[in-house]
């Protein structure tokens, strides 16, 4: 069983569950070895037997592996742990398309069309390939923080050469988004998909499906006989070309419908240009037959058929008038005058008496029982002492009946049901997804109340903010619109400060003539730091500074770094020394110490751990690419650090909470 902790092919972490579906439920891990976040999609344990789920859950995988494409999840493994078949994918922390409809509607048309255009060049990658989507829906598009889009759940979508494909597969796909084509059970084509992204345009333009019911058969129907609603009728600002390209896609004939769906995005991207203005209504050139009501033929039975058409001269002369014959013509003419009207009275009897035979027949039907909230057990014992049997189970999350406890039946209880016949139960799975509200700009004691009502835990850290009131919610560490277990998660709040303080200006000192030691204390004093370069003079004494930049007088502030050039003494040595003393000197040259001072900044103590310091070096042990010394001040600190320097110059880097306070050469003074 697949839990919280659990190492996944020994390599993916599970932190949450993001979703469970019909055939896989989705987890966020982590993966160990490149420590990133992922999604991982297992199949469901009680489908693994099922071959046609296993078959379409690899073609998945390889589908959706074979299409690189920024606006395309990416797969990045498929294996198995101990026979349980999973995929890792790129996780993508923000909203499915639906819920950012839902949340934002109404959008603005440019807005509209760059959400489009990602959607479209991911799909023409997709048709290249040969490969149809089959199932475009919003809810299989992902959103992340940054508004880039990201198709998903390629479970369904068949390569053009594919011989496989089932009548299962035939019938899948999302009823709202349905082509007509696949409303009939006909063969899917690109065409199909352009259908569905012209669905999709038309709800982010309006916010809502063209079609709606209360079922699944109604809406079907309705994409198979009825146009889309026009979009300039609901609001008149939106151009007529933007809706012409709605019309174009969701043709009924996939005929008249775009040619691919690169010609669609093209059409889509000039629909605002001033030249389109005054397009016109586009329209259809085929007309498929839609699946009509039967009407039933003229009535040509006997009755007209033993009726002769007799002159009129011949039948006053030859045939002798007769009253009754002549009262039986006149009744069969009556009869064919009128017979729609005894048709109708014909059926109307015939359906009553169905009414009625039905009826009595269902006099000893025995009624459904009120099975809600029992346990399964419990539910199947009170279905066999009725005399009826339990059907098949589904599961649904409810936040009201508790887990494996009965939420409905079908039929619902009080419905009559022949003896011995199925009830269907839907079972609950427990609490579901809670999607997690936008809190941002909220007080914090508002937000925290939010949060916690529907049952998430709140953590609280703070930050400056010139944008944000003090006391005001900055930002959340869980994005708005994300769905995740309430119970097992806690949302931190970055909390304002208010702006933060100014800086103290200071009147910069002249340092020259100073002992590095006392230009030392100065800057400790004053917050600064120091950045020091080592030059040979024979004027002033070893240690001493030379020169500074900034010149004296110059206003600088708390944390600003200031640059001295200190005296290393004369570059003149004795020449006859021992050997002993130039082997010294050499060693000297090759060793060089660098001394420098960091500033303590109170602003950015890390929830008081102090500033984050880390040094980086260059020289001949060292590389710049691993951390020299790693460590939190709380006060201003020097630092030597020495540099071993016999095969050329080295480098020096200085990090302070994640900003470079100190880069710089550093040489031995002969290169």
């Amino acid at each position: 069983m697949i839990t919280q902790g659990y190492l996944l092919g020994e390599r993916y972490k599970i932190i949450d569950t993001l979703g469970e579906g019909g055939m896989a439920n989705i987890y966020l891990a982590e993966d160990i070895i490149l420590q990133r976040k992922v999604a991982v999609k297992v199949l469901r344990f009680d489908l693994q037997k099922d071959p046609q789920t296993v078959q379409r859950f690899q073609r998945e995988a390889l589908s959706t592996s074979e299409l690189s494409h920024p606006n395309i999840v990416s797969v990045f493994d498929v294996d198995s742990d101990h026979g349980i078949p999973y995929m890792v994918m790129e996780y993508v922390s923000g909203p499915n398309l639906k819920d950012y409809i839902h949340d934002h509607s109404p959008l603005e048309i440019t807005k509209v069309i760059r959400i489009m255009d990602q959607i479209l060049s991911a799909m023409t990658l997709a048709h290249q390939h040969n490969m149809i989507h089959r199932d475009l829906k919003p809810q299989n598009i992902l959103m992340d923080p940054k508004g880039n889009i990201k198709i998903a759940d390629f479970g369904i979508a068949v390569a053009l050469n594919q011989n496989a494909i089932t009548q299962t597969n035939s019938a899948m796909g999302s009823v709202h988004y349905m082509s007509p084509e696949q409303a009939r059970g006909g063969v899917v084509t690109k065409q199909s998909d352009i259908y569905s992204l012209g669905i999709i345009l038309y709800e982010l333009i309006s916010g809502q499906v063209p079609f709606g019911g209360e079922t699944a058969v109604s809406i079907a129907l309705k994409h198979v006989q009825e146009p889309v609603p026009s979009l300039r009728k609901q609001n008149a600002k939106i151009p007529q070309a933007l809706e012409n390209v709605v019309f174009h896609a969701t043709a009924k004939d996939p005929r008249d419908r775009y040619a691919s769906v690169f010609a669609m995005k093209k059409d889509l991207d000039t629909s605002l240009s001033p030249s389109r203005r005054n397009e016109s209504v586009f329209e259809a050139k085929h007309h498929p037959e839609s699946d009509e009501t039967i009407v039933l033929p003229p009535f040509k039975g006997t009755v007209t058929s033993t009726i002769q058409k007799i002159p009129k001269e011949e039948s006053d002369s030859k045939i002798p008038k007769n009253p009754k014959k002549d009262e039986k013509k006149k009744f069969w003419e009556q009869l064919k005058k009128h017979k729609w009207w005894w048709l109708g009275s014909a059926l109307a009897i015939i359906v009553i008496l169905v009414i009625l035979i039905s009826a009595l027949s269902h006099r000893h039907d025995i009624l459904v029982p009120d099975l809600a909230d029992m346990t399964q057990a419990q539910a199947k014992t009170a279905l066999t002492s009725s005399g009826l049997k339990m059907g098949t189970k589904q599961y649904e999350h409810s936040s009201t009946v508790k887990k494996g406890h009965v939420i409905r039946t079908d039929p619902a209880a009080g419905v009559a049901v022949k003896s011995g016949g199925r009830v269907a139960l839907t079972l609950s799975s427990g609490r579901g997804l809670t999607k997690v509200p936008d809190v941002t700009g909220e007080s914090f004691s508002s937000a925290k109340k939010e949060l916690q009502a529907k049952g998430f835990s709140v953590a609280r850290e703070e930050d400056y903010s010139s944008d944000v009131d003090e006391g005001d919610v900055i930002s959340q560490d869980v994005a708005a619109g994300t769905k995740v277990k309430a119970d097992q998660t806690t949302i931190t709040l970055i909390v304002s400060k208010g702006s933060r303080p100014r800086k103290t200006a200071i009147k910069l000192r002249d340092l020259t003539g100073y002992s590095q030691k006392s230009a030392q204390d100065y800057a400790q004093e004053n917050g600064l730091s120091l950045r020091i370069t080592m030059q040979a003079s024979s004027g002033t004494a070893s240690g001493n500074v030379l020169s500074q930049n900034p010149a004296p007088g110059t206003i600088v502030h708390r944390g600003d770094v200031i640059d001295l050039t200190v005296s290393s003494g004369s570059s003149n040595q004795s020449s006859d020394s021992s050997d002993s003393s130039s082997s010294s000197s050499a060693s000297s040259n090759q060793n060089v110490t660098r001394s420098f001072t960091v500033s303590y900044d109170q602003d950015q103590d890390n929830d008081g751990k102090g500033n984050h310091v880390q040094i980086y070096i260059s020289d001949d042990d060292h590389s710049l690419s691993n951390v020299y010394r790693d460590l939190y001040i709380k006060k201003d600190q020097n630092f030597s650090i020495p540099f071993k320097l016999a095969q050329g110059a080295g480098h020096l880097k200085v990090i302070r909470d994640g900003q470079t306070v100190l880069d710089e050469s550093v040489t031995n003074g002969n290169n």
